[in-house]
């Protein structure tokens, strides 16, 4: 009788889921806490949490989740836009890896706002990646050989610098999100990585301290440095540094590689454009704040899921560049054309909308805001790392993934 129990048991279990330049390049503010920007802006990025946490378990799931709680639950999610958990005990789970899976529902209906909310609606609960399994890096489960601080890499016969930070907590078999963030004209990787004047706030553009606040969402950052503080790209060579660090990275540390991210600000927002023209199959989603086409863009027919930041009086780099940036990937990503709305001159306001029609999982959000070149505009006027809006923004978007 136990025998035929065990075996119905069984059976049962298995039936069971991308060069115009802008009007000077040379001229990009950088941050306002940059020190080496001719026209730096107080950029120092306010500290704004999101809602939706993505799981960064160190369990690889598509539907299902595997849960280890202080309660043996077996978790079953439909992963749509609600979640249905089936669990053996009826509690509150306690997750030995605090584990809040979260699924974010960009919705494609054009929203305008004047505030730091993106339209999002979060289920608790549900899959840390809306349209795929974690894939672990071959670094996974190895003990790693690279710190948090300035790290150097041959490229090409050249050495190259770059700055990153891991998780205090860092957990070899847990896969991370791997964010690059690429500074302006005239930065450095440790504007980028310090965060200026405005310290820690505004470090890797806010993301790093949300990430930190974050119990679920811990994120790996890197800071690469440009040649002569620029991303000329000349001949790929900063795609081809940029190559080399995810190799370098994700053979050295555990990373999810469905979730690598890039940002930047005007030279940077160049290059992060050009990163998701060439290497839109490696990168998830990319954020680009009052950018251009200045690294180049080779390929750029691909879908990517993009965010764009652009001022309305940007003289260096102006409005209509950052729209065609936008523009390249609401084609790319079948969304339907539109002029989104845009806040008036004088208003020291701003306003997001997403578009409609975009194929799935590879959403556009473009926010425009009353002001000039800078990544860190305050509502209500002004430039401040520590109060602008534009990291919530960012993090929202990378984080539905």
């Amino acid at each position: 009788m136990k025998i035929f129990f065990m075996l119905f048991f069984s059976a049962m279990v298995s039936l069971g889921l991308l060069t115009i330049g802008c009007s000077d390049v040379n001229s990009d503010k950088g941050a306002s806490d940059s020190n080496s920007d001719t026209d730096s802006d107080s950029d120092t990025d306010s500290d704004s949490d999101t809602d939706s946490d993505s799981d960064t378990d160190s369990d690889s799931d598509t539907d299902s989740d595997s849960d280890t709680d202080t309660d043996t639950d077996t978790d079953t999610d439909s992963d749509t836009d609600s979640d249905t958990d089936t669990d053996t005990d009826t509690d509150t789970d306690t997750d030995t890896d605090t584990d809040t899976d979260t699924d974010t529902d960009t919705d494609t209906d054009t929203d305008t706002d004047t505030d730091t909310d993106s339209d999002s609606d979060s289920d608790t609960d549900s899959d840390s990646d809306s349209d795929g399994d974690v894939i672990p890096s071959s670094g996974c489960g190895k003990n790693a050989t690279l710190i948090s601080g300035a790290q150097s890499i041959p490229v090409n016969g050249e050495n190259r610098s770059f700055m990153m930070r891991i998780p205090e907590n860092y957990d070899n078999s847990h896969p991370y999100p791997l964010v690059f963030a690429f500074h302006w004209n005239g930065g450095t990787m440790n504007d980028v990585d310090g965060g200026g004047s405005s310290g820690y706030t505004w470090s890797y553009y806010g993301l790093r301290e949300q990430a930190d606040d974050s119990a679920n969402s811990q994120m790996i950052f890197v800071a690469p440095q440009g040649i002569g503080n620029g991303w000329a790209n000349s001949g790929g060579r900063d795609t081809a540094f940029v190559d080399e660090m995810i190799n370098l990275i994700e053979n050295d540390l555990c990373v999810d590689k469905t979730r690598l991210f890039s940002m930047g600000f005007s030279y940077g927002g160049g290059m992060t454009f050009g990163l998701a023209c060439d290497r839109a199959t490696v990168f998830r989603a990319v954020a680009v704040y009052s950018g251009a086409q200045l690294s180049g863009c080779s390929d750029g027919s691909s879908p990517v899921a993009y965010l764009g930041i652009h001022g309305m009086s940007d003289g260096t780099c102006t409005p209509d560049m950052g729209r065609g940036l936008r523009d390249k990937f609401v084609a790319n990503n079948g969304c339907t054309p539109q002029n989104p709305p845009e806040p008036a001159g004088g208003s020291q306001t701003h306003i997001c909308t997403t578009y409609d029609g975009c194929s799935e999982g590879n959403p556009v959000r473009w926010c425009a805001f009353d002001g000039g070149h800078t990544p860190g505009p305050v509502e209500g006027g002004g430039d401040d790392g520590a109060r602008t809006w534009t990291k919530a923004e960012s993090w929202e978007f990378f984080t539905q993934f």
